[in-house]
């Protein structure tokens, strides 16, 4: 019973954790996604500066990509939000848990570009670094236009 009340308590604070990035998305985040948007870019580009090497460590760049996929499906279901009225109130809740998806997913990037790889594992997780700018890339559009 202990660790199902622990287990809630930690969903608890992680929604909250959620709520408060919703937030600040909504006040005033325009800038916030439009410079993280830059930071995504700018790591993609300096990803190109690493050399492949003949050791291959797929397990880390595999990983950077399959953590990117969810924060794209998510953005994907903001969008949707936009042409469908019932679920405009999940736009910057789908945001919102996106970017953080994208977030752990860009550090995994960085992690497998830092480790090497042969030149297959740096293309994965130069692939997963551009995806998880995704959510920040349209996050910055969205709110510059919507409000």
């Amino acid at each position: 019973m202990l660790p199902l009340i622990s287990l809630m308590g930690v969903l608890k604070d992680l929604w909250e954790f959620v709520r408060r990035v919703q937030e600040w998305l909504a006040l005033g985040g325009t800038a916030l996604a439009a410079a993280l948007a830059l930071l995504f870019l700018l790591t993609w580009v300096l990803s190109h500066t690493r050399q492949a090497n003949a050791h291959p460590r797929p397990w880390l760049s595999r990983l950077a990509l399959v953590s990117a996929y969810p924060a794209v499906v998510l953005t994907a279901v903001a969008a949707v939000g936009l042409f469908v009225p019932g679920l405009q109130p999940l736009i910057l809740k789908s945001f919102a848990i996106a970017v953080l998806l994208a977030a752990l997913s860009w550090c995994f990037g960085v992690a497998a570009i830092l480790s090497g790889g042969n030149a297959h594992d740096l293309a994965r997780a130069r692939r997963a670094l551009i995806l998880a700018g995704t959510p920040w890339y349209c996050l910055a559009v969205y709110l510059a236009t919507q409000l």
